[in-house]
């Protein structure tokens, strides 16, 4: 298969695309035959230093060339022969000698020529040229990579060595330098799809998103299938979901019985949020035979988007028949079941994995956090002790229990495990916000050494993490009981920007507001705080507490 298994319905991914150890032949350049017409010329019409002069004995070169280009090579080489015993040192006669062998399948023999012209005048680049091409075709990519670098110290902007370079630097995933020679290639990449694609994949690998996504515009829907499904692979792994899955359809149609192009479309279109044609794509894969769990995680992924958790549970479920040691199944299963609030159906189906997969570290935390949402605190902590365990050296269990401890009003514990887990990991910011909010919830006096133990420690959480809200809305609290009104309402603020869903902050800063003389925003807060408590604040906290778990356990 070519599509790697998603880890779970929360991180699915595109199969990498990387490019080869070894420089295969079918990268060589573009069609011989057209390689071999562009070297012809280079040996006649580039002159050098040496070709000023005039000699006794006159190559008959346009006669020479026009036998080779009509394929009658035994004449060419007769008078080729008979004409370097008399100039043994012509570099042009030489130079179309190697092309008349090379011609003939004597790369070889063909070389050897082509070195002896570069011998004779150093500064003749064709034959350097010609003679690097001939190394690509004898897979030999340091050779042609050392005379194509010579052919440009004399011809810079040559855009067969630029792109011959192009595609060795590629192979050798030197990208940043592969994009520059392509670029110099002028439009040589452009008639190649093979080529196209690779010079894109090195614009990607170079942080040039943007190009990529223009040089792979210019991919012609003609082009192979399984050029199209690379395309596709490199524009998803730029994000651009919707362009790749165009890609995935294109190849999909010329292969309709191909999973893995079914497959990678299906993903693409949910990631594009075009979720009806993801379910289109998912069913037709099945009404084909194809039965895997990894398709119908993406077909509930697609239906719970659409709003049909009944259809997303059932494909599900389907998914768990299908492979029932897959831990992911029923991880996903539980997280549908907590998002719609069905605590006692998650905590059955995380024991039923349990059953699959036992000793599984995620299921026992994800059990863990049902259980706390079902106020059934020391089985959480038992859960979670037990994941610990299996994992000594994951923090993400001692986090857990530290929030079950606290539901537990045990917060001498709770605080406890978090400053020795603090000592082991100092830059876990999941253990320093659990320590900031243990010591507030244990009561603080402001400038106590526990006040500025809580402080520090939830502002070094948000240092290192930015993004995470609940750490500065629980820093905001702090700062408000210390009487920093303005950077308490900072942080509070920027706790509801980043989770606008949790409404907490809010009463805050209502009293951030108020302090400040403004009631009309505190007014609008104090509001907003008070549609927000009960029973959907803790819909959110649970929600909040089981999504944390699952992101940090990838």
């Amino acid at each position: 298969m070519l599509a790697l298994k998603p880890c779970s319905r929360l991180k699915q991914n595109f199969v990498r695309d990387s490019p080869p150890r070894a420089f295969p032949h079918s990268l060589f350049l573009t069609n011989w035959r057209v390689v071999a017409a562009s070297l012809l010329c280079w040996g006649i019409f580039l002159s050098t230093s040496s070709f000023g002069q005039t000699t006794s004995h006159s190559a008959p070169y346009d006669e020479i060339a026009s036998l080779i280009a009509s394929r009658q090579l035994d004449s060419a080489v007769k008078l080729l022969n008979e004409f370097l015993s008399k100039s043994p040192n012509d570099v042009r006669a030489e130079n179309l000698m190697g092309i008349a062998l090379t011609e003939e399948g004597k790369l070889i023999e063909a070389n050897r020529y082509f070195e002896r012209a570069t011998q004779h005048d150093p500064s003749f680049y064709p034959a350097l040229k010609n003679l690097a091409l001939n190394e690509l075709r004898l897979n030999r990519p340091a050779d042609a990579a050392s005379h194509l670098e010579k052919v440009l110290q004399f011809s810079p902007k040559d855009p067969v060595a630029n792109f011959s370079l192009a595609e060795i630097y590629y192979s050798e995933k030197r990208f940043q330098e592969a994009a520059q020679r392509f670029e110099r290639s002028q439009e040589l990449p452009f008639h190649q799809p093979r080529a196209l694609l690779d010079y894109a994949a090195s614009c990607a690998q170079s942080d040039q998103d943007e190009k990529a996504a223009r040089i792979i515009e210019k991919l012609p829907d003609s082009a192979e299938a399984p050029l199209h499904f690379r395309a596709g692979i490199l524009l998803a792994q730029i994000t651009r979901y919707a362009d790749a899955a165009h890609q995935f359809q294109i190849a999909w149609k010329a292969k309709p019985d191909s999973y893995e192009v079914g497959y990678n479309l299906t993903l693409a279109d949910l990631k594009s949020r075009n979720y009806s044609d993801a379910i289109q794509t998912a069913q037709k894969l099945i009404s084909q035979g194809h039965r895997t769990s990894e398709l119908y995680q993406l077909l509930s992924e697609a239906y719970e988007k659409s709003g049909k958790p009944v259809e997303a549970y059932d494909s599900l479920r389907a998914a768990t028949l299908i492979d029932p040691k897959n831990e992911n199944n029923y991880l996903d299963l539980v997280v549908l079941c907590v998002d719609h609030v069905n605590y006692d159906l998650a905590l059955r189906i995380a024991n039923v994995g349990l059953q699959h997969v036992p000793g599984s570290y995620r299921l026992l935390l994800e059990r863990g956090a049902v259980y706390a949402m079902k106020g059934q605190y020391e089985d959480a902590v038992r859960d979670i002790h037990a994941a610990a365990a299996l994992k000594p050296g994951k923090d993400l269990p001692y986090f857990a229990e530290s929030m079950a401890l606290m539901e537990l009003d045990r917060m001498k514990e709770s605080i406890q495990l978090l400053r020795q887990r603090v000592v082991i990991n100092p830059n876990d910011y999941l253990l320093l916000y659990a320590l900031g909010e243990a010591l507030n919830r244990a009561g603080t006096t402001p400038g106590s050494p526990q006040a500025q133990e809580a402080i520090q420690s939830l502002e070094k959480s948000v240092r290192l993490n930015p993004d995470f809200a609940r750490s500065r809305a629980v820093l905001g609290t702090l700062l408000l009981g210390q009487g920093k009104v303005q950077q308490a309402a900072a942080q509070l603020q920027a706790a509801l920007r980043l989770d606008p869903d949790d409404l907490t902050p809010a009463y805050g800063l209502a009293r951030a507001y108020r302090k400040l003389g403004n009631q009309e925003l505190a007014a609008k807060y104090l509001s907003e705080f008070e549609e927000f408590k009960s029973a959907e604040r803790n819909q959110y906290k649970n929600r909040r507490l089981i999504t944390i778990l699952r992101g940090a356990s990838q």
